[in-house]
């Protein structure tokens, strides 16, 4: 028993950034089964309002912001993969309850606040422990690689889930989706744990130093709900069905992994604010391009052109981001997800008031400029 522990021990990778890719990556498949299908089965399936499944969003995205400083201090006394861990039981926690809301009366606010949890002990984790993995002067390639698996990773996610959701229902890839994520976890404990001193107060979000990237915080806020929940809803009605919608997400993930993956090593050779500032605009044009789409073959050519773009400037910004974690590293992550958070609830306020999906689009592609020419 022994000798064969060792023996099957050795397949397993032993450099932490390698085992940190491969559990972004089975992470992201995972949750590429489910992820884009969320609202639409808030929408759809179990016909809660418009107005319902946006606040369902709005209250996760506030509990995300809450907990934040929270997973930091767990951080701290329990290490960055410990809080990686912890961050699984919350998310299966949020899948079995959407899974019962066709049996049991579950409040919306209960079910999106353990996905609040899950993910705010997840991105703490995972942030501070890439940190701590990846080198300065090969960030943007590290950054491209982590970014280029987890994506490529999701190629087949929507697709697959689309199929299975069609054919066997939400249980059996709600099921499929635990495994994984307890497996992805498990990983990264293949390397000694991390631990990071933290000291957070209110005060810390009006320091001078935090709001210089405050605006661009919250426009990666506003770009994950436009992306991720208006953009679904929005094309749904155009498509008709989720087999499409798979379709659509593998289609855009696949381009972008490839790009991502090709930039990263790329943008640490060149200025990577200058490959930014080249795509501001076309960034910025393909969400309103997206608000006016009105065929299938307009929904496929915006989703292309989107994920070009994505593909070539996200590697750039996600190195720089990390670059400016120099000191309070764990501080800054805290700031970083709670301008995040700010942007979401403030896009979805935005649609609600506004009481449309392809304004709300518009609206996060007015954000996304000023996040960059000011």
């Amino acid at each position: 028993m022994h000798h064969n522990h060792h023996f099957w021990w050795r397949f397993f990778p032993k450099k932490e950034l390698t085992q940190i890719y491969i559990s972004a990556a089975i992470r992201s498949f995972a949750l590429s089964l489910i992820a884009i299908f969320v609202p639409l089965y808030l929408y759809v399936e179990r016909g809660y309002s418009m107005e319902q499944t946006l606040y369902f969003f709005i209250f996760y995205s506030i509990i995300f912001a809450v907990t934040t400083p929270l997973a930091a201090k767990f951080v701290a006394k329990f290490g960055t993969k410990h809080s990686v861990l912890l961050s699984v039981p919350f998310y299966l926690a949020f899948i079995l309850s959407l899974y019962s809301l066709p049996y049991y009366p579950i409040p919306l606010t209960v079910v999106s606040g353990f996905l609040g949890l899950s993910l705010s002990f997840y991105w703490m984790g995972m942030h501070l422990a890439f940190y701590h993995a990846s080198d300065h002067d090969h960030r943007g390639e590290e950054i491209g690689k982590r970014m280029g698996v987890s994506i490529l990773a999701t190629a087949v996610g929507p697709l697959f889930g689309g199929f299975l959701i069609s054919t066997s229902g939400f249980g059996v890839v709600f099921i499929l989706v635990a495994g994984l994520l307890i497996f992805s976890s498990l990983i990264l404990f293949l390397s000694k744990e991390n631990h990071y001193k933290f000291n957070f107060s209110i005060r810390s979000l009006v320091n001078r130093r935090h709001w210089q990237n405050s605006l661009f915080f919250v426009s990666r806020g506003t770009r994950g709900i436009a992306g991720g929940v208006i953009w679904p809803l929005f094309i749904f009605s155009i498509l008709g069905n989720y087999f499409s919608l798979g379709v659509i997400g593998t289609t855009m993930a696949g381009l972008s992994a490839v790009l991502i993956w090709m930039t990263g090593k790329f943008s640490d050779r060149v200025d990577k604010r200058k490959i930014i500032r080249w795509l501001v605009i076309p960034e910025a044009l393909s969400w309103v391009l997206r608000a006016l789409v009105v065929t299938t073959t307009h929904v496929f050519g915006a989703t292309i052109f989107g994920a070009v773009v994505y593909g070539i400037w996200e590697s750039p910004i996600g190195a720089l981001e990390y670059d400016k974690a120099k000191r309070n590293i764990a501080e800054y992550f805290v700031t970083r997800e709670i301008f995040i958070c700010l942007g979401r609830v403030l896009l979805l306020t935005f649609v609600l008031m506004a009481d449309s999906l392809s304004g709300g689009l518009i609206f996060h592609s007015i954000i996304s400029l000023a996040a960059f020419l000011f």
